[in-house]
């Protein structure tokens, strides 16, 4: 009576092989849940005259003015290398919290302590570049466009969604392929 050397209790499972060539570290896709167009709403007063629209709060440090939102298209091709470079093990994923959207960020931190466990830290990692950002306007709050990334091994396609969020762009959606 033997016992198979892939069920003995003192042999733990191994992880998939992460040397081969069909798992791809940088390869990533999230998006969050598409949220509500309208304005937000409070619940009415005792006579529910029906919903009252929340006017956005004043400023008083910049005296009333919202700060001018950055350069969308500038602005994509940071945050693209950021999370690219978050992939791969060279930036901590915790800096790009305030920018993404939670659930696109969740998903990211998972992908990236993924990479790490599987392969640990890159040695020497090439230096990821932006070759070019292309995209546009959907509506004023909403900016879509797609990166061109090269990572040293490859030159990749990302696409990314940004929406405005208290007055700055945060992504919403990220494909890199």
């Amino acid at each position: 009576m033997s016992i198979a050397p892939a069920l003995s209790p003192l042999r733990p499972a191994r992880a998939p092989d992460s040397t081969s060539t069909g798992w791809d570290r940088l390869r990533f896709d999230a998006a969050a849940e598409p949220r509500n167009s309208e304005p937000d709403t409070v619940a009415g007063t005792a006579t529910d005259i029906g919903p009252v629209p929340v006017a956005p709060p004043r400023l008083v440090w910049s005296r009333g003015r919202a700060p001018e939102r950055t350069d969308p298209q500038q602005w994509a091709g940071v945050l693209v290398r950021a999370c690219a470079e978050a992939l791969i093990g060279v930036r901590p994923a915790a800096q790009l919290n305030r920018w993404l959207d939670p659930a696109v960020w969740s998903a990211l931190s998972r992908r990236s302590a993924l990479a790490m466990d599987l392969r640990g830290r890159p040695r020497l990692p090439r230096p990821i570049t932006v070759r070019r950002v292309i995209g546009g306007a959907v509506t004023e709050a909403v900016w879509e466009g797609s990166v061109i990334l090269d990572d040293g091994a490859r030159v990749r396609g990302v696409a990314v969604r940004l929406e405005d969020h208290r007055g700055r762009w945060r992504a919403t959606a990220l494909r890199i392929g």
